[in-house]
């Protein structure tokens, strides 16, 4: 048995072994709770890119650019227009997304497309995957048409680093690889007989496989705490039944994007 005065000693041993830990635990408590419900990202961008998968021609959108959270859990961004994360921290964030594909084709865009078929944007059920370590992210997304328009699943993995310029500019690229299903592919780049009678081009059968080789670059400038200007340069190359089709006129398929984002 312990006498009092060993067992006083003891909690007092104890008390100054668990101090600095319940200082720590009220310290997380204390930052927890002084994290924002919202973050919000708000601003505007300008796409320069092809008018449809495989033009020869390219096309200047502009976009609404945001990236909102609320509680580390629901979210809005890029294109996708609501999400809820799974898991979000420093090193992994997985979740369930709706996308909107705006990626499109209409039969008056180019004199070859003349008796195909119009492809319109199509919303998608996105998953995604992203571990981070250090500068290191890898990502993966598969994300499948939801809206009945017949253009299939789409999986995309990459990889980027990102590396600090000073205190304001940060530099991101890496290389990354875009696989589609054979309805996809079907949809975009083949052409039954009926279309091959109407256009005159060769009737084409395309099958699923990796579609689209890229590497991005990416400047980001922080013009202020708050206000930041990125410029994302993809250069894109498509392979496979993509890049054989008849309805293609160029391999390369680049991408540029400028946008002015204001964190509040």
């Amino acid at each position: 048995m312990f006498s009092s005065p060993q067992l006083g000693a003891g909690l007092m041993a104890l008390a100054g072994l668990l101090a600095p830990v319940a200082s720590y635990a009220q310290q997380a408590t204390s930052n927890a709770a002084a994290t924002p419900d919202w973050t919000v990202t708000l601003g505007a961008e300008a796409q320069w890119e092809p008018a449809y998968p495989g033009a020869n021609f390219m096309r200047l959108r502009p976009f609404p650019a945001f990236d909102i959270e609320y509680k580390n859990r629901l979210f809005a961004k890029e294109d996708m227009l609501l999400g809820v994360y799974f898991v979000n921290n420093a090193n992994w964030s997985a979740g369930l997304a709706l996308q909107y594909d705006f990626t499109e084709r209409e039969t008056s865009d180019d004199i070859r497309l003349r008796g195909l078929q119009n492809v319109p944007a199509t919303p998608r059920a996105k998953l995604f995957l992203d571990y981070t370590l250090s500068a290191l992210t890898i990502s993966t997304s598969a994300a499948q048409d939801i809206g009945g328009n017949r253009e299939g699943l789409v999986v995309d993995a990459n990889a980027t680093a990102t590396l600090p310029i000073g205190k304001k500019l940060y530099l991101t690229a890496g290389p990354g690889v875009t696989w589609t299903n054979a309805t996809y592919q079907q949809t975009w780049f083949g052409i039954t007989p009926s279309q091959s009678a109407a256009s005159g081009l060769p009737v084409y059968d395309a099958h699923g496989g990796a579609a689209t080789g890229y590497i991005t670059l990416e400047a980001d400038y922080l013009i202020t705490k708050s206000l930041t200007a990125t410029l994302e340069m993809k250069f894109a190359r498509l392979y496979g039944n993509s890049a054989s089709s008849p309805i293609t006129r160029r391999v390369q398929q680049n991408t540029d994007t400028l946008a002015l984002t204001y964190t509040f």
